[in-house]
């Protein structure tokens, strides 16, 4: 256990530097917003093309561990959208303020998955998390756009935010990173080179931009449904993945890595669509906050029982 905690630890120093430097306001407000822009649209992008580009498929059962994701994702939609009238009436909250909740018990933070798979698995972790991401993209993005802008207060918007979806730079790094390897294409050997380059910078600059998007004062009645949902997301979510996996005959560390998928944290970027398309963008911020505060303690568990079950 203390391996795990020691092996996760770098992850979410790097998370807390964030946290502190937004707080201490070292850097200022607009200089933040262009990392994330330059992040989103360039080094994380960078990461995807480049660790897909050069992803053997072959050595891992990459049909079994697609099947796995999609089925976890189905199963957790519908688990959520079950959920929408025990909320409402535990919690008093509206239905732009579940579509947050949703948007919480959905996503998951690709740069803390990776990180994770690079800290404590082999290559073939890494290779899985980056499957589930070129997998799990374009669908998750479009049933939060589509559970938001039902439940929200702007669904007139649905239409322009579904294009957003489709100019995703994750979506077109995959798709490029996909046709790239499967062409048997080699790339220009210094555009790759530079290409690995921005690859690196991706997960440190990730993980110090999840921090720095904390927010630490959250409204009192956001407290109980934010902290509802976490447990959600960090306790059911793993099962649900693990459980896909192991049904479908996955084990050793193509399981670990799906369990891992469902134990990260919700993605910050959720806090944007909940504003754009009329959610509850305080709530969404309090759910992620309380997640990824409580995500240290829980994924270790969360691996430890993984690795049992992937005997």
């Amino acid at each position: 256990m203390l391996v795990i905690f020691e092996s996760l630890l770098p992850v979410f120093l790097l998370i807390a530097l964030g946290a502190g430097l937004k707080q201490v306001r070292l850097i200022e407000d607009a200089h933040w917003a262009g990392m994330e822009r330059i992040s989103y649209f360039v080094f994380f992008p960078s990461l995807i093309l480049h660790t897909i580009y050069n992803t053997d498929f072959a050595t891992i059962p990459a049909s079994r561990t697609v099947l796995a994701f999609c089925i976890g994702l189905a199963v957790i939609v519908a688990v959520a959208l079950v959920l929408r009238l025990p909320f409402r009436k535990l919690f008093g909250i509206s239905d732009p303020s579940y579509s947050s909740v949703v948007q919480g018990f959905v996503r998951w933070n690709a740069f803390i998955g990776l990180a994770i798979a690079e800290k404590i698995g082999s290559p073939a972790m890494f290779t899985v998390l980056a499957l589930g991401i070129a997998v799990m993209a374009i669908p998750i993005n479009i049933a939060s756009v589509l559970i938001v802008a039902r439940l929200g207060d702007r669904s007139s918007e649905t239409g322009g935010t579904l294009k957003l979806v489709a100019r995703n730079p994750l979506i077109i790094g995959t798709a490029i990173g996909l046709a790239l390897n499967f062409s048997g294409i080699a790339l220009y050997a210094p555009f790759a080179q530079a290409i690995e380059l921005c690859s690196r910078v991706s997960l440190p600059m990730g993980l110090i931009l999840v921090g720095a998007g904390l927010r630490f004062i959250m409204p009192r009645r956001a407290v109980a449904a934010a902290a509802a949902t976490g447990v959600l997301k960090l306790a059911m979510v793993p099962l649900i993945y693990a459980g896909a996996a192991y049904g479908l005959g996955l084990r050793g560390e193509e399981l670990i890595a799906l369990a891992v998928s469902g134990s990260v944290p919700t993605a910050m970027n959720g806090y944007l669509l909940a504003r754009d398309l009329g959610g509850d963008a305080p709530l969404y911020a309090a759910i992620v906050t309380i997640q990824t505060a409580a995500a240290f303690f829980t994924i270790p568990l969360v691996v430890l029982t993984a690795t049992y079950l992937a005997g």
